[in-house]
């Protein structure tokens, strides 16, 4: 009982001070029974001191805030002291929101004796802070939305680049081979009376260049055919279902290692896919491969790597990019390019006989 009747003295000698807190002081027994409350503490609750007085504490209390209340109340009886943060109504059934600072009160033996507890209103904070979270989370869903709203633009950017690229070599392959071939017509027109044997000669290479044209058509239009899925059914499998194409059409078997921990942004699924392209094409064209080796993957410090490997004749690759013809029918230049662009690198070797292998390295962000 010392420690009360230290609290009693110090009552009957800080009275007014006490009273005039601008916080409610609230003192406990041993059994949870209020004895003593200030002024503030029944301006806080809406009631009289006489309606605070001789209560057990839990019976404002339902509910969590009860279990949380008598969670914090336990730790008293340990000697602990702590800060906790509870809903409770007013006499008038308003919900209000209180924070409590409470401290054990213990005997001369140093045994619980009850507790002493500082109490605030923090209603309108809580309020405030709630108003605050909403406002945070409709915040988050703006910006998610406005990210999903830029994501798609980018993503119309990048379609409308690729079918610009496509069209491109629709004009520089195509509209040029026609507009030759229109050419040589004309010269056959005006030689088949005069010189048969020329129109012939002509004839039989318009059929060759022609051929070539269709199958350059066909090309572009199969990638046309895979651009419309190329953001909806995903990179991986545009990309299996271009290799299967290509072992189809050629005959050159293909394997492909995938050990992608993550999604690819839609700028790089583009660029690399147009590297694929270009090298299968140069596998194509040019090595003589029975079989290409492709890599894919990604690894712990945020970058993509691509290797590609066929087992081919190879070539010089120094005179390769010595000559500036030979580096643009090869498509090395523009390989290594779209790597620059992706901020990567681009790297290959080719030995005459032992085949060719490039490696391209990407950061993801």
């Amino acid at each position: 009982m010392h420690a009360v009747h230290r609290l009693q003295e110090l009552e009957q000698k800080y009275g007014i001070l006490i009273e005039n807190m601008d916080q409610g002081i609230c003192l406990l027994d041993k059994n949870m029974i209020i004895t003593f409350t200030n002024r503030k503490m029944c301006e806080i609750m809406k009631c009289e001191k006489d309606e605070l007085l001789g209560k057990n504490v839990f019976s404002f209390f339902e509910g969590e805030n009860k279990k949380r209340l008598t969670s914090e109340l336990k730790k008293r009886v340990h000697g602990i002291s702590s800060t906790s943060t509870v809903s409770t109504k007013t006499k008038g059934g308003k919900q209000i929101f209180i924070s409590i600072d409470a401290v054990p009160l213990l005997d001369r033996e140093r045994k619980f004796n009850g507790s002493f507890a500082i109490i605030s209103d923090i209603t309108e904070r809580k309020r405030l802070q709630d108003r605050l979270e909403e406002r945070a989370i409709e915040l988050e869903k703006e910006v998610e939305k406005r990210t999903g709203q830029l994501v798609e633009l980018y993503r119309g950017v990048a379609v409308t680049e690729e079918r610009n690229r496509l069209a491109q070599e629709i004009h520089d392959g195509l509209a040029q081979t026609l507009a030759t071939s229109l050419l040589k017509i004309d010269l056959c027109e005006r030689l088949v009376d005069d010189n048969p044997e020329k129109v012939k000669r002509e004839l039989s290479k318009l059929r060759k260049t022609l051929a070539k044209s269709i199958n350059a058509t066909r090309k572009v239009i199969f990638e046309l055919r895979l651009l419309p899925k190329f953001h909806r059914t995903g990179f991986v499998t545009v990309l299996k279902q271009y290799l299967e194409e290509f072992c189809r059409k050629t005959r050159i078997a293909c394997n492909l290692n995938l050990k992608l921990d993550e999604s690819l942004p839609v700028k790089i699924q583009v660029g690399i896919y147009r590297i694929i392209r270009e090298a299968m094409n140069n596998v194509k064209k040019h090595a003589l491969a029975k079989q290409v080796n492709m890599g894919l993957r990604t690894d712990n410090d945020g970058n993509l790597h691509l290797r590609i490997e066929d087992d081919g004749k190879g070539f010089d690759l120094e005179r390769v990019l010595a000559v500036r013809g030979y580096t643009k029918n090869f498509g090395l230049t523009g390989m290594q390019q779209q790597a620059k662009l992706l901020g990567g690198t681009f790297t290959i070797e080719s030995v005459k006989g032992r085949g060719t292998r490039i490696r391209v390295k990407v950061p993801l962000r």
